[in-house]
Parts: structure tokens; sequence; C-alpha cells
């Protein structure tokens, strides 16, 4: 017997207090015998390279987050703690510069920047407006 579960809509807010991008999305729950499985809205979270890049995004607003609050003295140690490459945990911290409509889009899989982990990798510019003039010509 499989029990269905549909928890909220989709929405993203800025929470400026907690210094936080909460993002909302309807999801729903199956399970079935032992394994419990979560299914989103077709074309919610389509492309798995969005999923790659969504990932890296919130790890890089986590791993700031961490340093921020002195858990970790360097970046090196974050990524050893991590188990992961400390040029990883600079990529993924560099996405946190990213314009907050760039990020927002990332998150939710619309408007027009819609960019792979590819793009978001290679250096780009730290001015918001020269990035949004960047990524046009990378998603053209």
């Amino acid at each position: 017997m499989a029990y269905v579960f549909k928890n909220g809509d989709e929405a993203v807010e800025f929470l400026e207090q907690e210094g936080l991008i909460k993002v909302t999305l309807p999801i729903r729950l199956n399970h079935r015998g032992g394994k419990t499985t979560i299914e989103t809205p077709v074309g919610a979270i389509d492309p798995p390279e969005m999923k790659q890049l969504q990932m890296a995004l919130m790890q890089g607003h986590r791993w700031l987050k961490m340093l921020n609050r002195d858990k970790f003295p360097s970046i090196k140690q974050l990524a050893e703690k991590e188990k992961v490459d400390k040029a990883r945990v600079s990529k993924c911290i560099r996405l946190t510069c990213l314009a907050p409509d760039i990020q927002e889009d990332i998150l939710c899989y619309q408007g027009k920047w819609q960019l792979s982990m590819k793009d978001c990798m290679k250096p780009f510019p730290m001015l918001w407006s020269e990035q949004r003039e960047h990524f046009s010509k990378a998603t053209d």
C-alpha cells in the first residue's frame, strides 16, 4: 500500500535576519514497503545538471555560514571535515556571490538564468551587472 503526502506550494523566501534563502517546493512522499521516494512536480526540477548546481549553491551557503561562524578556521580544514576537495569548497562558496536573481532562478529552475554546473564552475565576474551580461552570453 502506498501513502502519499503533499506539502506546500512552490516559493522562495529571503530570510534576511537569519541570512538564509528558504526554498519551498511541492513534493510527494511515496511509501512503498520499506522504501520512501520523493517526487517533485513535472518540470519543477528536471535536468540532472540543475540538481547538481542547486546542491552546489546550497552547499556553498552552508559552508560559508560554517566559516563565518568560526566553526572552521580555514577552507582546508572544512574540506577535510566534509571529505571533499578544497577546490570544490572554494568553487561552491564562490556561487554564493551570484546575483540574487540568478540564485533564485537556479534554485527554482525558472527564468532566463538556466545555467549548467560547467557554466558556473568557471571564473565569473563579481559585479552583479557584469554577471548578468556574462551568463546571458553563456546561455545563448
